[in-house]
């Protein structure tokens, strides 16, 4: 573009100028030029710069990302060994805990076994003993009967004896004086009485 510019001009020159102009006009030209060309490396340069900076920036956002990445699978996999440890430990309690409720009520239904053979001993024993004290009881009652029965079978034996030694002492006390025989028969009344009482 810059030759048709020149060639422009030199046309334009050429018809109303003169070749001084013509030459003045192609150092311009050249000058621009060499402007330009610096103007135009300067921008590559800035360019280039801001293309290193990105490339840099674009690494860095690059290791950055593989950095999170990394943070992130190492998290996940601390969280996943944490989980599983728990879940572990959480299993190993319940089982732990359902060991010690089947042993707790293994425990209770064997004390509850005991209890009731306990109870039906004692059940069983209190019975024995009620039939051991109504046996008892009932020897009792008989042995007091019998006494009894002795008692008034005794007692009608010592009457009928000492019915027999008062009328024995009546016949053999018309011997004696009547002073002397007095206070026996009296004696013996009071101990037919005292027998009669018992």
């Amino acid at each position: 573009m810059a030759p048709k510019k020149a060639a422009s001009k030199d046309g334009k020159k050429k018809k109303g100028g003169t070749e001084g102009d013509a030459e003045l006009t192609t150092a311009d030209l050249l000058n621009r030029a060499a402007l330009r060309i610096e103007s135009l490396e300067r921008q590559l340069m800035w360019r280039e710069e801001k293309m290193m900076e990105a490339v840099r920036a674009q690494k860095e956002l690059r290791e950055r990302v593989v950095q999170y990445d990394d943070d992130f699978k190492r998290e996940k996999e601390e969280i996943f060994d944490i989980t599983a440890d728990m879940t572990r430990q959480y299993k190993g309690m319940q089982e732990e805990l359902m060991r010690k409720i089947n042993s707790l009520e293994s425990t209770i239904n064997t004390q509850r076994d005991e209890l009731e053979l306990a109870r039906l001993a004692h059940e069983e024993t209190r019975k024995q003993k009620d039939q051991v004290i109504a046996l008892k009881d009932a020897e009792i009652a008989e042995q007091k009967q019998k006494m009894e029965e002795m008692a008034i079978e005794f007692g009608e034996m010592l009457k009928e004896t000492l019915d027999k030694m008062g009328e024995r002492i009546e016949v053999t006390s018309s011997s004696w004086e009547l002073d002397a025989g007095a206070p026996i028969m009296n004696r013996l009344q009071e101990f037919k009485l005292n027998v009669a009482d018992v």
